[in-house]
């Protein structure tokens, strides 16, 4: 009997269990998030110092290969940064049966509480540097919030401002997410 030619979308796939898909899911986004820790640990070593926190991962470049690197080059800080929101949103996704049974009510709070205080911070670190570039010019990159006596070292604006951004939207998905699952139900019948 000759063999059959494969058909990858409904042959391949169709007949994975979902506990599998999910463990697929989850091992790829924690693996996005190891690639995103490798970021941070092997430009903390080859570039040791730097003139306020976070430079580091902002005056670095990284190159994709040819024929991308005529297109583009990224950032470490924002590469970490695309890692991070998605290996988390993959390993959340994966684990949206198990997030299913467990009472969110309180963490829904702090999530939305945590964005409000990313969005915030946020918007001040842009008013702040963008002020600061237009008075005393400079490259972007390179200006730090010297404005804060107790904070030692300086801290980068670009830095800050992506990350504070990573955590304002990675707040709002988490919080979206939750809210999505169905309600869990106790034996009265309320909801929580």
């Amino acid at each position: 009997m000759p063999k059959q030619p494969l058909d990858w979308d409904s042959r391949r796939w169709k007949h994975l269990s979902s506990k599998l898909t999910d463990r697929l899911v989850g091992l790829s986004g924690f693996l996005l998030l190891m690639i995103a820790v490798l970021i941070i640990a092997y430009y903390a070593v080859t570039v040791p110092v730097e003139g306020s926190f976070g430079e580091r991962y902002v005056t670095s470049v990284i190159s994709p290969p040819y024929p991308l690197d005529k297109l583009s080059t990224f950032k470490p800080v924002t590469l970490m940064t695309y890692f991070v929101f998605c290996g988390t949103a993959l390993i959340l996704d994966a684990n949206k049966s198990r997030l299913a049974r467990v009472n969110t009510r309180v963490l829904k709070a702090i999530l939305i509480t945590a964005s409000f205080a990313a969005g915030y911070e946020f918007v001040w670190n842009m008013f702040a540097w963008f002020t600061i570039w237009m008075r005393n010019g400079g490259v972007l990159d390179l200006i730090a919030n010297t404005y804060h006596p107790h904070i030692f070292p300086a801290v980068n604006f670009n830095f800050a401002t992506k990350i504070c951004f990573l955590v304002f939207v990675l707040c709002l998905y988490c919080w979206n997410l939750l809210r999505s699952l169905p309600q869990r139900r106790n034996t009265l019948g309320i909801h929580f």
